[in-house]
């Protein structure tokens, strides 16, 4: 048993993936977007601690000097964290001030010698340059700073190195992603619970439904009420009542036929009692009682063979709606006329079968044609009198512009009283004592099933009788 979703889960994972998916997006984008900017905000940081150097150095007894501001200190003084590795005793900011052949001059002597002279910064308005490097094994970021001092020499250039180990701006980095994961990550969680229960509120009337079909009993099969339903509802709703409009109408059919084959078994029945009990007590021959009872039980099991057609064709939708053979439709005109052979020699009838020569073919369930020929060739046998003439004819036909055959019944009989034409194909309809039952109305419906149409018409003067036109396409 395959295990039913649940709308609301399916809901949220629909809306809780893309989320979450934005959300690692966001972050990301966040995260690097967090890391640009701190680079700038650092290198700038590094910059103006180089310009606080270089404007340190100065000459004292003959020999250039420098000292490490204590602002330019103060601004990392905050940044000082024990995860980021730095040796005990080592301050935050990396210095190194040396003349342009490398020679050193101040700061830490074991930090590498820019090489060459800085470029011009267009954005400082001063020659230097950004680099990375090693320290200790650690990444770190550096500024060279070209800067002109006045020695005992006169005039020289010196460059100022100044930098920071880089664990600083990642972790800053790192903190702002963190921060917007968790801040973002609430946010989703709220956003889902939210959803939750926006769906239990909106689902509401589907579970209301169901407690109104389940408390139904087996024969209400009135329409449901879909004013007050939600607007994605009335579809599944207005589907749903024409499914029970379906099923009234197929339970009043099921109660009429139920009525109407009653109505009709219930005089043969009693006439077979009479006939019966006539017998046995002598009030007639035996012979004849037998004979009686014979005819009874012809005409009886002609009405209960009409009876389990009629059923089957109500009942047997997917026969009806399901073509499964190619029908030789002038094969079965001489199957039927075959079938039916003693029937017309015990009238002694002048029987024609008229069908070209060309090969006529159908595409459906063989037995519905053969019933509705049967039904129509044996009414035009039971209404024609004895020597009279019948037969049936093929001929191909259109039908609102589409190619198909016509397989024609006729017979000189009396044709179609008045009484009677006018309610043709209702079930269970008789008139002057020659009805015509179910026949002509399971010949209709099984005509339709069919894809064609059924024609039952009293024949022109100065002819008699009744042709009856089965129209079906053509493959």
């Amino acid at each position: 048993m395959i295990k039913a979703f649940s709308l609301r889960q399916r809901l949220l994972w629909w809306m809780a993936v893309p989320l979450l998916a934005f959300v690692l997006l966001d972050a990301w984008a966040s995260y690097h977007a967090a890391l640009a900017t701190a680079q700038k905000a650092f290198d700038r940081l590094l910059v103006t601690a180089a310009h606080s150097l270089g404007d340190m150095i100065r000459l004292e007894r003959g020999e250039l000097q420098v000292s490490m501001p204590h602002a330019a200190l103060e601004l990392y003084a905050g940044d000082v964290r024990p995860d980021l590795r730095v040796q005990p005793g080592r301050s935050p900011l990396l210095y190194r001030v040396g003349f342009l052949n490398g020679e050193f001059l101040a700061g830490d002597a074991n930090l590498a010698p820019y090489a060459g002279l800085p470029p011009v910064d267009a954005a400082y308005a001063a020659r230097l340059q950004f680099y990375d490097s090693q320290v200790d094994g650690a990444p770190a970021r550096f500024v060279a700073l070209w800067q002109p001092v006045e020695s005992a020499e006169g005039m020289r250039y010196v460059v100022v190195q100044v930098g920071e180990f880089s664990a600083y701006r990642y972790a800053m980095g790192q903190s702002i992603l963190w921060d917007t994961l968790l801040r973002q990550g609430g946010l989703l969680v709220l956003l889902l619970a939210t959803l939750w229960g926006v769906a239990t509120v909106a689902l509401r009337p589907l579970r209301q439904l169901a407690r109104a079909v389940a408390q139904r009993r087996p024969e209400d099969v009135d329409v449901l009420q879909a004013s007050g339903a939600p607007q994605e509802v009335q579809p599944l709703l207005q589907a749903f009542n024409g499914l029970l409009d379906r099923m009234r109408q197929a339970q009043q059919r099921q109660q009429r036929f139920v009525a109407d084959a009653s109505h009709q078994l219930r005089t043969p029945l009693a006439v077979l009692q009479l006939h019966a009990e006539a017998g046995l007590h002598g009030d007639v021959p035996a012979q004849e009682a037998l004979r009686s009872i014979h005819a009874t039980t012809q005409r009886t099991g002609r009405v209960v063979h009409q009876l389990l057609m009629w059923n089957r064709m109500h009942a047997d939708a997917a026969a009806r709606a399901q073509p499964d053979a190619v029908v030789d439709l002038h094969a079965t005109l001489q199957a039927v006329a075959v079938e039916l052979s003693p029937l017309l020699a015990r009238k002694q009838l002048d029987f024609g079968l008229d069908a070209p020569e060309t090969v006529a073919q159908w595409r459906g369930a063989p037995w519905m044609v053969e019933e509705v020929l049967k039904n129509l060739l044996t009414n035009a046998i039971e209404h024609t009198p004895e020597h009279g003439a019948l037969g049936m004819r093929l001929q191909a036909a259109e039908q609102q512009g589409r190619a198909g055959w016509v397989l024609q019944v006729w017979d000189s009989g009396p044709g179609l009283a008045p009484a009677v034409a006018h309610a043709l194909f209702t079930p269970f309809v008789t008139g002057g004592g020659q009805g015509v039952g179910l026949g002509l109305a399971i010949c209709r419906d099984l005509a339709q099933a069919c894809g064609g149409s059924l024609e039952v018409v009293n024949a022109t003067v100065p002819e008699t009788g009744v042709r009856a036109r089965l129209w079906l396409p053509e493959i």
